[in-house]
């Protein structure tokens, strides 16, 4: 009917389909995706995307992932999906957005404290001989039981389950998160044990009976009995620390600006790196900053243990993905500065 409003909106499904872990490889998939980061049109996103540092004119497909993402299903977390029904519905600018905002990053810094509490405190409770960690906290709620199996899964590298109170008094219900080798989601419907399981291959729900949490322990201990949990870091090249620069980090970004499912973001080995200083720093005292001359190493979701072990005036290389850190600066004299960073996964020591 010579209408566009359709228009108006190109930038949606991208970030849909990116926030529903579809598969990246797919040519559709990451065409939609290209409209979301090149042609940004929703006066919410756009509010929050700056609110949270990031650049309007150069978005990858992380920023959104690790950052807008969960700063919108925080407020769905917290029980408050009308928040992030109000956000979405910002599709013109309005003096609401910014207290919606607001709202949003609150929650997502809840989120997080949250998350980093629960890792610490079920840790103690994780049976490493199990092929599956499954644990038991009935205060985080179905919410954020999901994250903290992801934190899980990836901390002992191999599926983890976190259960609650369940419908009823005598069931437990909450999520799980499986590795690419499997589908967790066929393997737990194939367990006696469990009422019910929905999802994804790698990540979904499930409920069964409090009487029944041994038998489906024992159950996934049998059917993975010939698994055995890698824990290798894999990288897709390597660079000694003086090939790498600013022009070499940004064609590195522009090649990975679409990833997700299927299509990971890239890891780098670097070589020659010499400690020089480090730092605990972060609201939560879990994040580790390494200075190794002109690259900074950073280490997120970490705690003080770490940070001790971080050998100073020392040689490492170290496993990551590469950024370029921008910060402007207004007063009293306009300044930009660019810091190189490589988000580490893992270092060690070199002789």
């Amino acid at each position: 009917m010579n209408t566009h409003y359709a228009h108006q909106l190109s930038d949606l499904p991208g970030f849909s389909l990116m926030a529903d872990m579809m598969s990246m490889i797919e040519l559709e998939n990451r065409y939609f995706a290209k409209l979301s980061l090149k042609g940004l049109r929703h006066a919410g996103l756009k509010v929050l995307f700056a609110a949270m540092n990031f650049d309007l004119n150069n978005l990858s497909a992380t920023d959104f992932l690790y950052g807008v993402s969960p700063a919108v299903t925080a407020a769905t977390r917290a029980d408050n999906i009308q928040l992030a029904i109000d956000f979405l519905m910002c599709d013109e600018d309005s003096p609401e957005i910014k207290l919606l905002v607001k709202d949003l990053i609150r929650l997502n810094e809840r989120r997080k404290t949250v998350q980093a509490e629960a890792l610490i405190r079920l840790k103690p409770l994780v049976n490493e001989n199990d092929k599956v960690v499954i644990v038991i906290d009935h205060t985080l709620g179905k919410g954020m039981n999901g994250l903290v199996a992801q934190e899980l899964s990836r901390t002992y590298s191999r599926p983890a389950i976190v259960l609650g109170n369940g419908d009823s008094e005598d069931t437990y219900a909450g999520s799980f998160r499986g590795l690419e080798d499997f589908s967790m989601l066929d393997m737990l419907g194939d367990c006696n044990s469990v009422i019910y399981t929905g999802g994804h291959d790698g990540a979904g729900g499930l409920q069964l009976l409090k009487k029944d949490i041994e038998v489906l322990r024992q159950e996934l201990n049998g059917k993975l009995q010939n698994f055995v949990a890698d824990n290798s870091l894999y990288y897709d090249l390597e660079f000694d620390i003086n090939q790498v620069n600013e022009n070499l980090i940004n064609y590195l970004s522009e090649f990975y600006r679409i990833t997700g499912n299927k299509f990971k973001q890239g890891r780098f080995l670097i070589k020659g790196l010499f400690v020089s200083d480090k730092k605990l720093i972060g609201q939560s005292n879990n994040t580790v900053k390494i200075d190794c001359d002109k690259l900074q190493l950073m280490k997120f979701k970490t705690d003080v243990n770490y940070y001790k072990s971080v050998p100073v005036f020392s040689e490492i290389e170290a496993i990551g993905t590469l950024n370029i850190n921008v910060w402007k600066v207004y007063r009293p004299k306009f300044k930009v500065t660019k810091t190189l960073q490589l988000f580490i996964e893992e270092y060690r020591e070199t002789k």
